[in-house]
C-alpha cells in the first residue's frame, strides 16, 4: 500500500515539475501543442483477478514522453475530445468475466483541465474502448 501511495505522489510531483519547466522555457510550438500544453497523468487499477496491479504514466504527446504508444494514445484522445465516455469500442470480442479496471486521467489536454475516472468491467473491455491510451 505504501508503495502505491509513494508511486502516485512521485507521478504527481513529476507532472507538476514537468508542467512548471515547460512554462518556464519558451520553445517552438508544434502542431499538437499549438492550442496549449498536454500533460496527463494516466493510471489503471486492476482487480485482484488481474493481479491487483496499479500502473501509471505521464502522457505529454511530445517526443521523450514515457508512454509506450504515445502517438496512438494522443490520436485516440484527439478523436474523442479527451472524454472517456465518448470513446467507442473496437471490434474485439471480450469475455463476460467481471474483473473491474478503474482508469483515471488527470492533468491538461491541449491546455484544458481534465479529471476523469471510469470503471470498465474487465481489461479487455477497457482496451477495446480506450485503445492505446491505457495500454502501458
Amino acid at each position: 500500500m505504501f508503495g502505491r501511495i509513494f508511486a502516485i505522489v512521485a507521478l504527481f510531483a513529476s507532472l507538476f515539475v514537468f508542467t512548471g519547466t515547460a512554462q518556464a522555457a519558451p520553445a517552438a510550438q508544434s502542431p499538437s501543442s499549438s492550442r496549449g500544453g498536454t500533460a496527463l497523468l494516466l493510471s489503471a487499477q486492476y482487480s485482484e483477478f488481474d493481479g491487483g496491479a496499479f500502473k501509471a504514466t505521464v502522457l505529454t504527446c511530445e517526443r521523450g514522453d514515457r508512454h509506450p504508444r504515445r502517438a496512438l494514445a494522443c490520436a485516440t484522445l484527439a478523436s474523442a475530445g479527451a472524454d472517456l465516455q465518448t470513446m467507442q469500442a473496437d471490434d474485439r470480442a471480450c469475455t463476460f468475466h467481471y474483473a473491474p479496471v478503474e482508469v483515471s486521467m488527470f492533468g491538461f489536454w491541449r491546455g484544458e483541465p481534465v479529471n476523469e475516472v471510469h470503471t470498465y468491467p474487465n481489461s479487455c473491455v477497457m482496451l477495446a474502448h480506450t485503445g492505446a491510451l491505457f495500454d502501458f
